[in-house]
């Protein structure tokens, strides 16, 4: 029995001048799928999660998300559709704790003051689900080495609404050990019917 389509790609297409980056991709992704894009550098790996993510607008092409047309203009509105993509370039704010580059786009908050104790509690629970030990809430991000940085921004990704999840080299920054507690997490997204696109 094949489970449900969540992301598909038809015909998609991008140019730089005088490079061809993609030439009508098609692509399908389905829940609780890990689908790896390899290749070497410049082969396209980018440019498509890029045009899936609303980081890159295509040339031509269409996608469909969940059965419904989809054509993010933004990568927050992509992200606001369930997709979230976990960049090789970090996005994080060296002078912001943990919790807040975590919650940076929704912070809990009471009468527009922020709720710290309900924010680092919530973000406790998210560092616990990742299996991280150590890493505290509180601790400013720019004190972090960079393996721990990256690992906060997989943490940030997947602590959002999450149908499809693209990590983009998520492993070139982290240990062994951070690499096998990032791999235990994308088995449980699997599990719980997440798409995954994870790109080498």
């Amino acid at each position: 029995m094949r489970t449900e389509c969540l992301l598909e790609t038809r015909s998609l297409s991008k140019c730089y001048p005088p490079v061809q980056a993609l030439a009508k991709v098609d692509f399908d992704l389905r829940a609780g799928e890990v689908h790896a894009l390899v290749g070497e550098n410049g082969a396209g790996k980018s440019t498509l999660a890029g045009i899936i993510s609303g980081v890159v607008r295509p040339d031509g092409g269409s996608m469909r998300l969940r059965g419904q047309e989809y054509a993010p203009a933004s990568k927050s509105r992509a992200e606001r559709a369930g997709v979230q993509m976990v960049m090789q370039e970090l996005n994080l704010i060296s002078t912001l704790t943990v919790a807040e580059n975590i919650f940076f786009h929704s912070m809990p908050n009471r009468a527009g003051v922020i709720d710290y104790r309900k924010m680092n509690a919530e973000a406790a629970s998210l560092i616990a689900e990742m299996g991280l030990v150590g890493l505290k809430p509180d601790s400013p991000v720019g004190a972090l080495g960079v393996g721990q940085q990256q690992m906060v921004e997989i943490v940030a990704g997947i602590s959002r609404q999450c149908d499809v999840l693209i990590l983009d080299e998520p492993t070139a920054a982290l240990t062994e050990t951070e690499t096998e507690l990032l791999f235990a997490r994308v088995q449980n997204l699997k599990a719980a019917g997440v798409g995954v696109i994870y790109i080498s």
